[in-house]
This record gives C-alpha cells, structure tokens and sequence, in this order.
C-alpha cells in the first residue's frame, strides 16, 4: 500500500512538472507576407502575369521565421512560423504587389488552381529571406520574365533588399520588413513588364 502511494505521488509530481513545462512554452504565432498599405496605383487592364512557384533553398524550406546568427548559423523560430509555405506566400505577395503597383493582372502559384491564360510568366528564385542577430533584414532573389511558351527570358535580373532596425525577437516586424521587400520584389519586375 504505501508503496502504491509512493507510485501515484510520484506520477502526480511527473504530471505537475510536465504540465508546468508546457505552460512555459510560447504559443505559436503564424505570419502571412502582406502588401504595405497604399491607395491601389495600379491599373488591372494590362497584360496577364503569373507569378510560378518560388524556388526556396533548404534551410528556408520550413515554417519557421528564420535568423541567421554569427554570419552562418541558423535560428529557426520555435513559435513565430509562416501561415503558409513560403514558396506560395512570397508568390501570392508579389502577385498582389504587381497587381496593386503595376498596371497588370496578376495570379500566383496555388497548388488547388491551375495558371489561367496569361501572356507572362515570372520566375523567382530565393536566396536569402531572413533577419541577423545584428538586427538587420536581407532578402536577395533572381527573377525571370518569359513571354508566352518561350523557354529564354525577355529578362534576367537579381534583387537584393538590405534594412536595418530591426529588433532581434520581434518577428512581427520581421515580418513587415520582409513584406516590404517582397512589395519592392514586385515594383521591380513591374518596371521590368
């Protein structure tokens, strides 16, 4: 008998740290990429676009928000994660930008839909999407522009955004930040349509 006493207390101890534990850890938060809020400057008569899924390399391959520490190691946020796969969210936002910037009509890749017509393609690879421990934010990107079916590009370019400011932890300005660049993103191959 006392030894079965001995047992439940014991598992009642277990139960209480392992309850405790858990109520330590932060909720997780999700993020989606938006566009900045501006009175709509663009005009949707223009040509049709459709922004392809986006290549991500590996280590942003995850929900997780990312910062890199020291140069080359990487943080994965354990409760700040994206709302959606990367390779869709910044494809949708630059959809959005271009539609809201750039006198086009834009789509985004969306594993649910197929393209629709269109008369471009964008291509986008991702380089670097993330905030440093030194509190700044880089996004570096390569887009292409296809006209039609054709398989060389009318344009190649590189994008590179770099900001300070911002606080190590904080991921909703994080992830402002990086709404802003993707907004850039879109300018850009807007003014390259």
């Amino acid at each position: 008998m006392i030894r079965l006493l001995a047992r439940m207390s014991a598992m009642a101890g277990l139960g209480f740290g392992l309850a405790a534990c858990a109520a330590k850890e932060a909720l997780p938060q999700f993020y989606i990429l938006t566009p900045p809020n501006a009175a709509d400057e663009g005009s949707r008569k223009g040509a049709s676009v459709y922004i392809r899924r986006v290549q991500v390399p590996g280590y942003l391959a995850r929900n997780s928000l990312v910062t890199i520490r020291a140069g080359n190691q990487v943080d994965y946020a354990a409760s700040a994660r994206w709302a959606e796969p990367l390779d869709q969210g910044v494809a949708r936002a630059v959809a959005e930008s271009l539609n809201r910037f750039a006198r086009v009509r834009a789509s985004a890749f969306s594993p649910n839909s197929p393209p629709g017509d269109h008369a471009r393609n964008v291509e986008i690879r991702l380089d670097r999407f993330e905030g440093s421990d030194t509190g700044e934010v880089f996004m570096t990107a390569r887009y292409e522009v296809f006209s039609g079916e054709s398989s060389e590009p009318q344009v190649s370019r590189t994008f590179q955004a770099h900001r300070t400011g911002w606080q190590p932890g904080d991921y909703a300005g994080l992830t402002r930040l990086l709404s802003d660049e993707v907004a850039d993103l879109g300018r850009q191959i807007g003014r390259a349509l």
